[in-house]
């Protein structure tokens, strides 16, 4: 296998083990989706319990704004789920306004 591969390997303690096989970052042993400073993605279980405050005036609109930011950069929500909520929050706006 050439050096410029991903050396993650998948269940390293079972019989079934086998190495990830993806391009390697330049310069690194692992891809991007592998690589150790990488955090790893929110599971569906995590994102179960994010409370977004209900905006009923602009100031908790702004919050609500803010919440979904801070969660968005701090990776504790996917992409999707933060362009829904989003999404919301601008239609909510509109019915404030």
């Amino acid at each position: 296998m050439p050096s410029n591969r991903c050396q993650h390997i998948f269940n390293p303690d079972s019989d079934l083990e086998h190495r990830c096989g993806s391009p390697a970052l330049r310069a690194e042993t692992h891809c991007y989706y592998h690589h150790p400073s990488r955090k790893p993605s929110v599971t569906r279980h995590a994102r179960r319990g994010f409370p977004i405050l209900l905006p009923k005036d602009s100031t908790s609109l702004q919050y609500s704004l803010l919440q979904v930011i801070d969660k968005l950069a701090a990776n504790q929500i996917d992409v999707h789920r933060a362009g829904l909520l989003l999404y919301s929050i601008q239609l909510a706006s509109k019915n404030i306004f």
